[in-house]
């Protein structure tokens, strides 16, 4: 825990020592997003827009850098434009994409490593390469639903279909594609890797009671529920030895979901993770697509902040959604490992807080990042400026109105989702963000774009941005 005595720059400015050795410059960590920037067929690393969007995150002084979701499997992308670690990436010349990509992120002296993941039954028909009637995966055949609205199940159908029960080589597939994702990573130039077990992807379904029903060694318990993620973290750490850094993300809002994690045995598997020793921090983010009250996605119509709340003694700041549940994990007694606590935060002083107070080690910034990537440097790391200055933007999205009338609600709650990805496109395309875009304008813009291009394709794009594949998306 942090001295008390420090002041919120100070606390934040802070160097942390990682138990793999690898020392964070300070506090501050740049959350994995999705970039939605890689083009079909493979998916590679696109340089020349990761040029302009990680250039600008490796000069902005962050502690760490995490980069956006890679999928490990080229027929189970989450969103079309995700990056890919395909069974080529290791020879040339994919992997030389890969070290540039490294190069870049790292330019400023900040360490990256990467997120690694899987979608499971979030694989929405048509993102990746694989076949239309070849189902998404999952450790059980459990749909995604939304409601009971006939509307709803017929769009859900359509996109996600109803997933396939994983058998053991397919999960023994699974396995090893993550332990490529970790040889490319490391063999790119990247400090290592997370496994991302958050927000309903298949890591998440492994361990939830909801969509594991499995009674062989993979369900069943607690314990066979976390089979597939404690052989992960043995594998790919006995394969990567330290320094290699290996980060978890989980979780912390499952148990909130009907059927779902408890909360003791959320706290069961944080605690394995943090006092394993294999584990060099955990994030704890939140959210997934079957709750109907994701802290993520009511964040984008609540009232923000209009000033920076003052730091006392007699007093806690809970500006991040998950904070309470980050302090159950602080409290376990043979924990290894720092926590990282992400979403929600805008102001120095509530970052600051969560530091010194002892909810976590690590603050993660998502949103906050696409819309002001250069913050760390700017605003909250300035000594120049006082408390009261240091604030970042609003995460309210213009025109939430709209989304609301939209009646399929797969459609509808996805659309906020679409500013952040048009603002991460404008950064990777050489431009500003643009705060002001709103959903209405989004949907405009589509159209109009499309039919400057011809009328072929208009439906699809139309979809596209009004977020048919974001619904199962979480930005922090």
């Amino acid at each position: 825990m942090a001295s008390k005595s420090l002041s919120p720059t100070e606390a934040l400015a802070q160097p942390l020592t990682l138990p793999c050795g690898l020392v964070l410059p300070n506090r501050l960590v740049k959350c994995p997003m999705q970039e939605t920037l890689a083009a079909a067929p493979l998916f590679d690393p696109p340089i020349d827009k990761f040029r302009n969007l990680y250039g600008q995150w490796a000069q902005a002084n962050y502690g760490l850098i995490i980069t956006g979701q890679v999928q490990i499997d080229i027929r189970f992308l989450s969103i079309t434009g995700d990056v890919v670690c395909h069974p080529d990436s290791l020879s040339t010349p994919h992997l030389e994409k890969w070290k540039e990509w490294a190069q870049i992120a790292q330019s400023g002296g900040t360490p990256c490593i990467v997120q690694l993941a899987h979608p499971g039954r979030m694989s929405p028909v048509g993102a990746g390469n694989r076949p239309a009637d070849m189902p998404p995966l999952c450790p059980s055949s459990v749909p995604v639903k939304l409601s009971d609205a006939w509307l709803e199940k017929m769009a859900i159908q359509s996109l996600l279909g109803t997933p396939k029960a994983m058998d053991l080589s397919e999960i023994d597939h699974a396995v090893e594609d993550w332990k490529r994702g970790a040889r490319v990573s490391a063999a790119a130039g990247f400090k290592g890797v997370q496994l991302h077990g958050a927000h309903g992807f298949l890591l998440s379904q492994f361990l939830s009671p909801h969509t594991n029903r499995r009674t062989d060694e993979y369900g069943g318990s607690p314990e066979g529920r976390m089979k597939l993620l404690k052989r992960l973290v043995t594998e790919i750490r006995e394969e990567h030895p330290a320094p290699f850094c290996l980060s978890v993300k989980l979780n912390s809002g499952d148990y909130m979901a009907k059927g779902g994690l408890s909360q003791d045995e959320a706290l069961e598997q944080v605690r394995w993770l943090v006092s394993c020793g294999m584990v060099d921090f955990v994030e704890i983010s939140g959210g997934n697509a079957e709750q109907k009250k994701s802290g993520l996605h009511n964040s984008f119509v609540e009232k923000s902040l209009s000033k920076a709340p003052k730091i006392k003694e007699s007093t806690r700041i809970r500006e991040a959604y998950f904070t309470e549940f980050a302090e159950r994990v602080q409290q376990i007694e043979d924990k290894k490992c720092p926590i990282q606590l992400s979403g929600g935060f805008r102001s120095r002083t509530g970052m600051a807080d969560a530091i010194l107070s002892g909810a976590c080690d690590l603050i993660g910034l998502g949103r906050t990042a696409v819309m002001e990537p250069d913050i760390p440097k700017r605003l909250l790391l300035n000594t120049e400026l006082n408390d009261e200055e240091a604030l970042a933007l609003p995460h309210i999205v213009r025109g939430q109105w709209f989304s609301n009338m939209i009646p399929v609600k797969v459609v509808g709650s996805g659309l906020p989702i679409q500013f952040f990805y048009l603002n991460m496109r404008r950064l990777g395309n050489g431009l500003k963000s643009d705060p002001d875009k709103s959903i209405p304008g989004l949907v405009v813009s589509a159209i109009v774009d499309t039919v400057r291009s011809g009328f072929v394709g208009l439906v699809e794009k139309v979809m596209d941005t009004l977020g048919s594949f974001s619904k199962v998306q979480k930005i922090e």
